[in-house]
């Protein structure tokens, strides 16, 4: 009983202390700036040595990241659960208010790291990075479910997917900012109403 319950344990263990770390990063970098707060910094606001922090982070870009901002599989996976049921524009907005609602549950860690890569130029370049990965694999089950008519069915994905991906973020901009509880996923469903994509 000991044997399989103590590395559950030691999980969780892990998991409260990662969380406690990164919020007090968290704090620091989004009332200092990213760029001007150093490990040194960190470990002496958390009361842990700097060999400590390296045992859950390997530099300050993880503590942001970490694994809150989903692979480009989980997102594919989350679109074809909505791909089939309707037109492609819909599936994607219904994949964003996903992701929004999970972060909604976890909102103050996720408005302080939102803020922190909006506001940092080198952590905006990385999330980016990670679109890309995205639509690596988003752009190819878009396009394939385009129906027969005029143009591209591969720029007409890639033209949809980015203009979602456009959403997405002003959506995230606005909710970070803000100082009401207005849910992140209204606040798509707002954005993503503004844009009107012809049915595919």
């Amino acid at each position: 009983m000991r044997e399989t319950t103590t590395p559950g344990l030691r999980m969780k263990t892990r998991r409260a202390v990662t969380e406690a770390l990164a919020d007090t990063a968290l704090d620091l970098f989004d009332t200092a700036g990213f760029d001007q707060v150093t490990v040194a910094d960190i470990v002496a606001a958390a009361g842990i040595s700097q060999r400590s922090f390296f045992r859950y982070f390997s530099n300050k870009e993880d503590v942001v990241f970490g694994d809150r901002i989903p692979t480009a599989e989980e997102v594919r996976d989350e679109l074809l659960r909505h791909l089939g049921t309707g037109p492609a524009w819909d599936a994607l907005c219904a994949t964003f208010r996903t992701a929004a609602e999970q972060m909604d549950a976890d909102s103050g860690r996720w408005k302080r790291a939102s803020r922190v890569i909006c506001n940092t130029p080198g952590l905006r370049a990385r999330y980016l990075e990670k679109h890309l990965a995205w639509a690596g694999l988003l752009v190819p089950e878009i396009a394939s479910r385009i129906g027969p008519g005029p143009g591209d069915a591969v720029l007409k994905a890639q033209t949809m997917l980015n203009t979602a991906l456009g959403c997405f973020d002003v959506a995230i901009a606005r909710w970070a900012e803000s100082d009401t509880d207005r849910p992140l996923a209204a606040l798509v469903d707002e954005v993503f109403g503004f844009v009107r994509i012809p049915h595919d």
